[in-house]
């Protein structure tokens, strides 16, 4: 059994396919503040920070990434290196885009410009993290066996563990109840994590073509299934589908 790690140079590589991926690689881009949300979305995997006081259903993820980041000693601008973590500095979208070309943000875009790949071998942390997660939300202990199968035959057919990585960070690990749509027909509630997408997997080869391809397909009929149970969701279909070819072979 492979070990779930990557080297640096392979994290540098995945890194910054995960950041094209969120962002076309622009660079400014790095630092973002989505419309219709509360919170700034940072780095090459949009890790999220709220300013003070906010309340949300989501989980702020910013502050983990620093703390990694100060544990691995990278350069953190000196306003940002405490601990634990301060609140975001700008508290609305518009005070964000105000500040854009700020000396605090442009530090912030300098040190996650410079620390692209130990953001991605963060990433690889949560994805190592993901197996034991997945499997104690499947009661059918052939559902655990095949997840599990599938997972690390993912894994040996990709040195980089880039298709697993960069899935998780885009759509989850399929284990939150509340991230599903019920299905069209069936009222059935349909997740689309990478549990749903190694349990749409069902062949043996050890061939790692073979087996990314595999991966891509079922990654694209996942998020197929998503857009049919909740059809807004279309809009954003050549996207998500451009993505998951990217799993279909080698980074380079």
């Amino acid at each position: 059994m492979r070990a779930l790690t990557i080297t640096p140079e392979q994290a540098a590589k995945v890194g910054h396919q995960v950041w094209r991926n969120e962002t076309g690689g622009r660079r400014d881009d790095i630092t973002a503040w989505n419309a219709a949300e509360d919170f700034a979305s940072l780095g090459i995997g949009h890790f999220i920070w709220f300013p003070a006081g906010l309340k949300t259903r989501f989980k702020e993820s910013f502050p983990s990434l620093l703390a990694f980041l100060q544990q691995r000693g990278a350069d953190i601008p000196s306003w940002l290196d405490t601990s634990p973590a301060p609140p975001c500095p700008w508290t609305t979208r518009q005070d964000f885009k105000r500040n854009f070309h700020s000396a605090k943000m442009s530090g912030l875009r300098d040190m996650l410009h410079a620390t692209v790949g130990l953001q991605a071998e963060y990433m690889a942390l949560r994805m190592r993290a993901a197996l034991p997660k997945m499997l104690a939300t499947l009661t059918n202990d052939d559902h655990r066996r095949h997840v599990r199968q599938q997972f690390f035959r993912t894994a040996r057919a990709s040195p980089d563990l880039y298709p697993l990585i960069d899935y998780i960070n885009f759509k989850g690990e399929g284990i939150s109840p509340s991230e599903t749509y019920p299905n069209i027909r069936t009222r059935a509630p349909e997740g689309w994590g990478l549990k749903h997408v190694l349990l749409a997997m069902s062949g043996t080869t050890s061939d790692p073509r073979s087996v990314l391809r595999e991966f891509s397909a079922a990654a694209s009929s996942t998020l197929l299934r998503r857009i049919r149970n909740n059809p807004p969701n279309k809009r954003w279909q050549r996207g998500w589908l451009a993505r998951t070819d990217t799993y279909s072979r080698p980074l380079r």
